[in-house]
């Protein structure tokens, strides 16, 4: 408790804000719940006067049934023409099963006959609740129904009697049967008197009795959301309820997401308030990690210069330990040829041209082998570099190659970039190199070199029309000692392109190369432009 008192102490606008959080929800979570309340209270309503609609609309049709029977009773016009008439008038009404008259006590005549044969001769006042009934008839001078009962011919149903008053004195009635089955067709429901959305009641009400129902198994609750209108044809109060109102579950959800809502703005403000603190402690811990990690890298930074300086002494002693002895067994197999060469048959200067053939490779392994483990061991000064003399320099050196070849070789303007002078002119010769040495033996070279400029990359492209690569090795020419070709096909170490791939990422570029079997092969890599931006350093070369 404390504490929450001293972070409302704090606090106080967050405080207020959560509690300005809470009302406003609040406030409307109960707008809403007295909004839909309303709303259900208008369906249930509009559900009952509709439904009250359709109960008149089709007693309707009794009130003219019975008018006309009476007054040919009352005019003497009947006589035998009974079933001709009562028939014509159920033909009209569709919602009307019987038409009988009643002459002071007794049912006379019902049509249709069959079916109601136990009416004819019934004492109708005799039982008090019909005397009721029929008096109230009396006394309204109007259709007025009883019902629902049991009927004497079988089934529920209501009967509607309207009084014949002749010469100003009671005479009997005209009525109509209507079972309980035609009723609940004309009013839209079934026997159970409820559907997915709403229960119904139709009760009659009568004084100091219980009332008289349509549906016995349905009870309409008061307390719930509910509707009731009079049927004065009757007596009867049709009534319906919502089975879900909707004005509960919309008040309380709401109610829940403003609860909700201000359950996270709490915490928003907790976490906000909380942030100073725990923002030094991460100051604090990124602080120490950082002194830890810059001491780890300059301790790595003396290990690897100092292990940089033992490999480049050890490569140096190496190469020349390892030519030492090549140039020995080249300058002997050379005397032996030399000495013994007219008594050794054609196998044996074979096999000695063998023997200085590979130490004459080997040789070119080792030298290959120390400049690939100089690239990025030794220090050369980034300079603005004019690619256009570096391959001037280039095709100068192979110009004895070029020539022999046949070679043509075009090239387009190359930019200035900046870059390390020896790695790029390295890269243009294994490249161009490359392009002499893996062609067909009867068409000449053709060899094209050209550059593009992207937004933080220079891309340098050569292309030839040599014997071109399979997909499977595009990938795997650039590593260590990957051949294509036996020595007896081409010359080489497997090691050029293994250097120009180092040189391109020293310089934060690529390598790669697009070919097809016996249509040439385009070499392209890229060289990161001097920016000052870091973040366009950053960019892709696809």
């Amino acid at each position: 408790m404390g504490k929450l008192t001293s972070w409302v102490a704090r606090n106080r606008i967050a405080t207020a804000a959560i509690v300005l959080s809470l009302l406003i929800t609040q406030g409307i979570a109960f707008a809403i719940f007295e909004s839909e309340k309303k709303n259900d209270f208008m369906l249930v309503e509009q559900e009952v006067l509709r439904l009250k609609s359709q109960l008149e609309e089709s007693l309707n049709h009794s009130v003219t049934a019975t008018k006309m029977l009476a007054y040919l009773i009352r005019n003497d016009l009947l006589g035998s023409h009974f079933e001709r008439v009562a028939k014509e008038l159920l033909e009209q009404n569709a919602f009307i099963d019987a038409i009988q008259y009643v002459q002071e006590n007794t049912i006379i005549r019902t049509y249709p006959l069959e079916g109601h044969e136990p009416t004819i001769g019934y004492a109708v006042l005799e039982d008090t609740t019909h005397r009721r009934e029929a008096m109230l008839a009396l006394e309204r001078g109007d259709l007025y129904f009883e019902g629902p009962f049991n009927l004497l011919q079988g089934g529920r149903g209501i009967v509607g009697r309207y009084p014949i008053i002749i010469d100003d004195e009671y005479w009997g009635f005209s009525a109509v049967v209507i079972r309980y089955e035609t009723i609940l067709e004309a009013i839209g429901t079934d026997s159970t008197g409820t559907n997915e959305t709403y229960t119904y009641q139709i009760a009659k009400i009568n004084n100091n009795e219980n009332p008289i129902v349509f549906f016995e198994d349905r009870k309409i609750d008061l307390s719930g959301v509910h509707y009731s209108a009079l049927v004065p044809f009757g007596n009867w109060m049709v009534s319906a309820q919502l089975n879900t109102p909707a004005y509960v579950r919309e008040g309380f959800l709401f109610s829940v997401l403003g609860l909700l809502l201000t359950t996270v703005l709490g915490l928003f403000f907790w976490y906000l308030s909380d942030q100073p603190r725990r923002l030094q402690l991460l100051v604090d811990e990124k602080t120490n990690d950082l002194n830890l990690s810059t001491q780890k890298l300059e301790d790595y930074s003396k290990q690897l210069l100092q292990s940089n300086n033992e490999l480049e002494q050890f490569a140096y002693v190496t190469s020349h330990d390892l030519q030492e002895p090549l140039r020995m067994v080249t300058s002997f197999l050379s005397l032996l040829e030399k000495k013994y060469g007219h008594v050794l048959d054609e196998k044996g200067k074979q096999y000695i041209h063998y023997a200085a053939d590979g130490a004459h490779r080997m040789r070119q392994i080792i030298l290959d082998l120390l400049e690939y483990s100089r690239i990025g061991n030794i220090e050369e000064e980034v300079s603005l570099v004019d690619m256009k003399a570096v391959l001037d320099d280039v095709l100068i050196l192979n110009r004895k190659l070029i020539k022999e070849k046949k070679a043509v070789i075009t090239t387009e303007e190359l930019p200035q970039i900046y870059a390390e002078k020896s790695p790029m002119h390295q890269m243009f010769h294994n490249l161009i190199q490359n392009a002499l040495t893996y062609h067909g033996d009867s068409i000449s070279p053709e060899i094209n070199i050209r550059a593009e400029e992207t937004v933080t990359h220079w891309i340098f492209y050569i292309k030839d029309n040599g014997i071109g690569i399979p997909s499977e090795y595009r990938e795997k020419i650039f590593n260590l000692f990957e051949r294509l070709h036996g020595n007896g096909e081409y010359s080489g170490t497997g090691i050029g392109l293994a250097i120009c791939k180092k040189i391109a990422e020293q310089h934060k570029g690529i390598i790669g190369v697009d070919s097809e079997q016996d249509r040439g092969s385009t070499f392209y890599f890229t060289v990161l432009k001097k920016v000052e931006s870091n973040q366009a350093a950053e960019h892709e070369i696809v």
